[in-house]
């Protein structure tokens, strides 16, 4: 019997930023059999909240969320945080200068802000929609970041195949520095080390005394790949590129659009019922 299932959101759970209504309500009626349903994000926790209210679990003790790609795992009951894993100021800086050497925007993320630079109107207009607390920066600097906790740093551009040039420029930079991952074919993220959402989902599997074989996750994309590895089935959409379908145990005959996850927990939770 399966008890945790994490679930990536863009483009696995969500249609236009909200759970439609098919998922919903396959999510209560796995979490009435005993499942927790956990969102597996690299967005913030405020980014989050409608999300939290659409599948139930919103100021709900006993239920939980990862954010920042597993770099925040809090209780959803008053926003407790549970484990936080985030850059230093020297490692954000570090990637912050190098980001000037390249056509991006970027994003700087702290656990209550997005720090906006380079902003091009496309990103805003996505963060609108998110419902993201968000500042554009006029300025290129980030010293007035030096005593606060930061989660991650992004670099967004609508090329993948220029991200991945970035990546592999930056890789003898941050080696041993930081963790690199790709997601919505927009964004290359920096999380701390080690920081993924395979590591957030052992952390909380352990952390409520499930075991892993306990376990699934949802997603499409390559920051994905790792919890998708993680679990004990690895599920993924099926408009997912081939690489991140390889890492796969099952691959959803729906896209997301069409009820993915909905899928996945009628197949795998209810018929197991």
């Amino acid at each position: 019997m399966y008890k945790l299932m994490l679930s990536d959101l863009d483009e696995t759970l969500l249609i236009d930023h909200h759970v439609p209504d098919f998922n919903i309500e396959a999510i209560k009626k796995a979490r009435h059999n005993g499942l927790k349903f956990i969102p597996a994000t690299g967005r913030a926790y405020n980014m989050i909240l409608d999300v939290l209210k659409e599948i139930g679990t919103y100021e709900q003790a006993g239920e939980y969320s990862i954010c920042f790609n597993g770099g925040l795992i809090v209780e959803n009951k008053n926003n407790r945080v549970l484990n936080f894993k985030g850059l230093s100021f020297e490692q954000t800086e570090l990637l912050f200068e190098s980001a000037k050497n390249y056509d991006v925007c970027v994003l700087v993320f702290t656990l209550d802000m997005c720090y906006i630079y380079n902003a091009n109107e496309e990103e805003v207009k996505r963060k609108i929609a998110q419902n993201a607390p968000f500042k554009v920066m006029d300025n290129y600097c980030i010293d007035h970041l030096k005593n606060e906790q930061i989660a991650k740093i992004i670099y967004q551009k609508s090329d993948m195949s220029y991200l991945k040039m970035i990546g592999q420029d930056l890789a003898k930079v941050i080696e041993g520095k930081a963790a690199v991952s790709y997601s919505s074919n927009r964004y290359l993220e920096f999380n701390a080390l080690g920081v993924d959402k395979g590591y957030g989902l052992k952390w909380l599997a352990d952390y409520l005394g499930i075991d892993i074989k306990e376990t699934i996750a949802i997603g499409d994309n390559y920051n994905d790949v790792e919890m998708i590895k993680a679990a004990n089935l690895g599920v993924c959409v099926i408009s997912a590129n081939d690489d991140v379908k390889a890492n796969a145990q099952y691959v959803t005959k729906l896209d997301y659009d069409q009820g993915a996850v909905k899928e996945v927990i009628e197949k795998f939770v209810l018929e197991e019922k």
